[in-house]
């Protein structure tokens, strides 16, 4: 949730308006509108704040574990620890960034629409009714383009077939359609194998029930509005999680030069071979943090890291040490 409570669904709808120039009565309705906004800011926060909190007790874990020593250390040649560890810490801060974003405008495209909901079915995003023909509508979101969606094709005809099975219970349904829409960066649309892929400026216009260009124009204007309300500023734990990760990757007798040998034996070998040093490293991390004077949420927890052994910021070795 914002710092402070959302605008009233009038005014939030009123300056979306004017950011879209979309007259009053055209498009969603207010109250659709205020939703999207909320809801964009309501996931980014979910997604995103609460993650970069959470990390911050699960650093080795979500950092330090997944460093490959292979490619990394040509990557960073020459970096100080504390340069590895803010390139490290960055990296995954703007993955959980783009994550969240997401996130975010798959739910802003879903609660703005006036017919569409989330789907009730196993692996489908949204579904759409159309009641003039008794038609659903089944998507599959994706906020951005992607190389490799083979998988994504094939499980959405398996999920679309399994939940026509179940819509067509209803004698009122009429045909039910597989979609497999990007919600920004495809220029066209195409039909292959049963599978409908609008182009984004279709898919948005779809949802909001506009023609293409002002169905866009509206959805920049919903997400610039969340973007005034969301909160995006995660750097004290991004500093915490620089701070640790600095610590912990820095050899013992020169603590700004990374420790290679120990971070491929960490993450290659046995760990009987390096509990003892991951306790002793994790120690100092935690009194380098306290010195800091960061607050640690003892109830904040990554998603990903939700069924580890370190609970909070504990000295126990990180969840794959045994």
């Amino acid at each position: 949730m914002p710092d402070a409570p959302f605008p009233p669904a009038e005014e939030l709808a009123a300056n979306v308006r004017r950011l879209a120039n979309l007259p009053p009565g055209i498009g969603p309705d207010d109250r659709h509108l205020h939703a999207g906004v909320v809801g964009f800011v309501e996931q980014f926060d979910y997604w995103y704040i609460r993650v970069m909190r959470g990390a911050v007790a699960q650093y080795r874990n979500l950092i330090v574990k997944r460093i490959n020593p292979f490619i990394r250390r040509i990557e960073y040649e020459g970096l100080s620890a504390s340069a590895t560890a803010t390139r490290l810490v960055e990296d995954y801060n703007n993955r959980n960034f783009v994550t969240a974003g997401g996130w975010a405008l798959e739910k802003l495209a879903v609660a703005t629409s006036p017919d569409s909901q989330k789907s009730p079915a196993a692996g489908i995003d949204a579904q759409r009714f159309d009641p003039t023909s008794g038609d659903y509508h089944l998507y599959v979101l994706k906020s951005g383009l992607v190389t490799r969606n083979s998988d994504i094709i094939s499980q959405l005809k398996r999920n679309a077939r399994q939940a026509e099975k179940v819509l067509k219970q209803d004698k009122g349904t009429g045909a039910v359609h597989a979609n497999y829409a990007i919600l920004a960066g495809k220029t066209t649309s195409t039909f292959e194998d049963g599978v409908r892929r609008p182009s984004s400026a279709e898919f948005w216009g779809e949802m909001f029930k506009l023609p293409q260009d002002q169905a866009i124009d509206l959805a920049f204007a919903l997400a610039a509005e969340a973007g005034r309300l969301v909160r995006t500023d995660s750097s004290q734990h991004v500093v915490a999680l620089k701070t640790l990760v600095t610590v912990y990757i820095g050899r013992v007798d020169a603590p700004d030069v990374v420790d290679w040998e120990f971070i491929a034996r960490r993450n290659m070998r046995d760990p009987s071979t390096w509990r003892a040093e991951d306790r002793h490293r994790h120690r100092a991390a935690l009194a380098a943090l306290t010195a800091s004077g960061y607050q640690f949420v003892q109830d904040a927890a990554a998603p990903e890291a939700a069924a580890t052994e370190d609970g909070a910021l504990s000295d126990n070795p990180s969840s794959d040490a045994g």
